[in-house]
């Protein structure tokens, strides 16, 4: 016999007949018709060059041969079967997997603290590592498994990805609550006439960028840093403005919130992931978790 030629569907055959006794037994117990289970067997007698079982009654009788093989392929058919059984099955209570999440400031305080939570008793030895990557990464690292989830205001992950809306985040102006030329209403004049500080992490400002060069007007940018909780800790102590997603900011101490001289639309927050864990048991059972956390 051939091992290269074999047709490894047939140990099942052999291995169930094996236990059955009987041909019509088997093929109930496979799904198959009686006649294509005989043809299965008939295969996988020339296959081996032996009867391997033989009539004896309303029996079927294995042969030498078969009795040889059937422990070494009942074993293997078995290590086969708990191999995808592990691969395909996700257990919260008992996983020690680590999950790897791209996050934006937004994403983290609305969805990390419920989510920590909630794991602490439905999946406690399981672990989450958020993470930031330029956003021209992201398609890669999610493609490679280097990534799990993407969570945020994304709109360039498209063909091979999937999506859930989680939920929509208005923009804001803020300024330090004592800031001695801010008083009332946040006008556009205002607003230009300030100092702002940008943060490169979030789609934001290329946002603002945008909507003020389509009216032909620009802001006087100060500073550039990485992060909105970055650029709200400096408004917070200096002169300087911003305008982030509402959720970024809040909790923290020290600032005002505007409402912005121009139309915005809101920021829709959104989980992404790859086709290719799209029907993982634990990848979807973190997904449905994150979505109940917070659609409810």
């Amino acid at each position: 016999m051939n091992i290269k030629n074999f047709d490894l569907n047939l140990m099942r055959v052999f291995v169930v007949v094996y236990r059955l006794r009987s041909v019509s037994y088997a093929a109930n117990a496979i799904g198959l018709t009686q006649p294509a289970m005989s043809n299965a067997l008939r295969r996988l007698r020339e296959q081996c060059n032996d009867p391997l079982f033989t009539r004896s009654g309303r029996t079927m009788e294995p042969t030498a041969l078969a009795n040889s093989l059937f422990g070494p392929l009942e074993a293997a058919l078995s290590g086969i079967e708990t191999c995808f059984a592990h691969a395909t099955a996700f257990s919260p209570e008992s996983s020690t997997r680590t999950f790897r999440l791209l996050m934006s400031d937004v994403g983290e305080m609305v969805v990390l603290p419920r989510l920590m939570l909630a794991l602490s008793s439905a999946a406690p030895s399981v672990s989450i590592e958020a993470s930031r990557l330029p956003h021209a990464d992201y398609a890669s690292a999610l493609r490679s498994g280097q990534a799990d989830l993407a969570i945020g205001n994304i709109g360039f992950l498209h063909a091979g990805f999937y999506q859930q809306h989680l939920f929509d985040d208005r923009y804001l102006c803020i300024a330090r609550t004592d800031h001695p030329r801010l008083t009332g209403k946040m006008t556009l004049t205002r607003y230009l006439s300030q100092g702002h500080v940008v943060s490169t992490a979030g789609s934001t400002d290329a946002l603002v960028e945008e909507t003020l060069l389509s009216r032909r007007q620009r802001r006087d940018v100060k500073l550039t840093v990485t992060h909105y909780h970055r650029s709200a800790v400096i408004v917070a102590q200096s002169d300087l403005i911003a305008t982030v997603p509402g959720n970024a900011v809040v909790g923290m101490d020290g600032l005002k919130t505007y409402a912005l001289p121009f139309k915005m639309p809101q920021a829709r927050v959104r989980q992404f992931w790859h086709r290719r864990a799209h029907t993982d048991t634990a990848h979807k059972w973190l997904r449905q978790l994150i979505a109940a956390l917070i659609l409810g």
